[in-house]
């Protein structure tokens, strides 16, 4: 049996996704204007008390937010209709080729993974990058990694999305996140653990860029 999932709205589900992580436990929150993030007057108590609670609990606090700050930028390209989205060619591994798994129980899950379709009924744009790719299934979707989007930051810049300024800032930003946060973070280096901010890095460099994003995204 096989269905069809409608995949027009992934724009939005990447931005509702991005702002539940970056907000995760209120550490940071939106100012009233609703446009805007910022740290919380409470937010050292918060991480205290997060800390408390799991003894890895500024780990999983900070990869969910580093996980919500690419996302963001993934749902501001694709809101500007920037793809950068190519295919994944893994599927066929379940059932043919070389590469065909052996074990019957691991080829299942590739065999039901082919049964879901992927379309983009309301989204034109989007539905061509799917073709363009011959993309038909969800797992399909590869969105790129967050150096991609780095690297590519000057397409927001070409549509007024972001200023040169911006696009240096948010540049550099990306390459602290890469170089310092995120990746050792994410590979479970948990000697450090840093939940704040390395020489105000949260503050100065990770919330002003947030906000560069929000303004760049295209409801």
């Amino acid at each position: 049996m096989s269905f069809t999932q409608d995949f027009s709205n992934l724009p939005d589900a990447l931005y509702d996704f991005a702002i539940n992580q970056i907000l995760w436990h209120n550490i940071l929150e939106f100012k009233e204007s609703g446009h805007e993030v910022q740290e919380a007057s409470d937010a050292e108590e918060k991480r205290r008390l997060i800390l408390d609670s799991d003894i890895y609990g500024l780990w999983a606090w900070w990869s969910r937010f580093s996980t919500g700050f690419e996302t963001l930028i993934k749902a501001v390209f694709l809101s500007n209709k920037i793809s950068l989205i190519t295919k994944n060619d893994y599927l066929e591994k379940g059932t043919t080729g070389s590469n065909k798994l052996t074990t019957s129980e691991a080829a299942q899950v590739y065999e039901f993974i082919q049964g879901v379709r992927i379309s983009a009924l309301t989204k034109a744009w989007l539905q061509a990058e799917f073709t363009r790719w011959n993309i038909n299934h969800p797992y399909e979707i590869n969105t790129g990694t967050l150096r991609k989007y780095k690297d590519n930051l000057t397409k927001l810049e070409q549509l007024s999305k972001i200023s040169s300024a911006e696009q240096i800032f948010l540049r550099d930003a990306i390459t602290v996140l890469l170089d310092i946060r995120r990746n050792v973070d994410a590979h479970v280096f948990l000697k450090l653990q840093v939940g704040g901010s390395i020489n105000g890095d949260l503050s100065r460099l990770y919330i002003p860029s947030i906000n560069i994003l929000l303004r760049a995204y295209q409801r």
